[in-house]
């Protein structure tokens, strides 16, 4: 079984190449051609909004739901965020789950945005560049105490 699993790219590395027309052709063939004109609809929408400076871009990070709240998707985020801190490169996701907002805020993004795409709720999220190797700070951590 498959715990979790983490989609990103690297600096430049979106957007991604088109997929090959086969690929695409078996996709509208499985689901139809209304559902491959919304998903291109809400593609299309989210990359109008995407920042233009090279960034690493989490695409997806999911944890199989029996083995949830064990710190997999920390982990795997994590490892992925040390990557790029190493590289002082930011990173940038969009997510469409208000608690999820709280869980990308403990590693350091910050809320962009919010949009709606189709009747969704999108929140867009940025987190620094690590300026010299080191893990960016959290949002908490560079709040001033009161």
């Amino acid at each position: 079984m498959v715990a979790g699993a983490l989609v990103a790219t690297h600096p430049y590395g979106y957007p991604l190449p088109a997929p090959p027309l086969a690929s695409r052709i078996r996709c509208v063939w499985g689901q139809g051609w209304r559902v491959a004109r919304r998903w291109a609809r809400v593609f299309e929408a989210l990359d109008a909004l995407h920042p233009l400076e090279p960034l690493g871009y989490l695409g997806t990070l999911g944890v199989e739901p029996s083995l949830q709240g064990r710190g997999i998707g920390t982990a795997l985020l994590a490892h992925w965020l040390a990557g790029l801190d190493r590289e002082a490169t930011g990173a940038y996701l969009e997510t469409d789950r208000r608690e999820n907002v709280a869980f990308y805020t403990r590693s350091g993004f910050r809320v962009l945005g919010e949009t709606e795409v189709l009747g969704a709720r999108i929140w867009r999220m940025r987190r620094p560049a690590a300026s010299d190797g080191r893990p960016a700070r959290s949002v908490l951590e560079s709040a001033p105490s009161s």
